[in-house]
């Protein structure tokens, strides 16, 4: 079975997980293709507002980065049966998104908003019980310099040497989500 086929199985596909943060009572909720502009316009606004640390205002690497961040792959990187995604909503407003891909998280934004209000740990955390409850060992991801400290946080942990693509830094890193005697 593909991933997508054991997560529509598991109830974490279906429900509707409520996080209460702070004064914010947020839904964690599955998306699909059909919200894929919703989530193009929420990664492509927290790269630009969220992300200077990693592009520095330079134009060329703004644009490079947000090339193939458009509604049309986002369909089809949230259809896709390897894939899983799941988006924050605060007040019917989507807020943030997590995209699973296999074993590998391929996109985690949220816009500035809820930046450092937990909205990212609570997305985080959703795609990872539901990728461990699908008999996933590893996450793995590639964390630009804005999200490195998060992902530490996080339970993540360096697993290679740094990247480096349209003056971008990527630190590839893992977070194994199975104790050994149940891997």
């Amino acid at each position: 079975m593909d991933l997508i086929g054991a997560l529509q199985s598991l109830r974490c596909f279906r429900s509707r997980v409520p996080w209460v943060l702070g004064n914010m009572n947020l839904q964690i909720i599955a998306i699909t293709g059909a919200d894929a502009s919703m989530a193009c316009s929420v990664v492509r606004r927290s790269i630009i507002e969220c992300c200077r640390l990693d592009h520095q205002g330079n134009e060329f690497t703004i644009n490079a980065w947000l090339a193939n961040k458009t509604p049309e792959n986002f369909e089809v990187w949230l259809s896709a049966p390897q894939s899983i995604a799941f988006g924050a909503f605060l007040d019917q407003a989507l807020v943030g998104i997590v995209l699973v891909s296999g074993s590998s998280v391929a996109l985690c934004y949220v816009l500035p908003e809820v930046l450092h209000k937990g909205v990212g740990r609570a997305l985080l955390a959703q795609a990872q019980s539901c990728a461990a409850s699908a008999g996933i060992e590893y996450l793995e991801l590639e964390s630009t310099r804005t999200a490195e400290a998060f992902y530490l946080r996080n339970g993540f942990e360096p697993s290679g040497p740094l990247q480096t693509w349209a003056n971008l830094k990527a630190q590839p890193m893992q977070k194994r989500l199975m104790p050994d005697h149940l891997a």
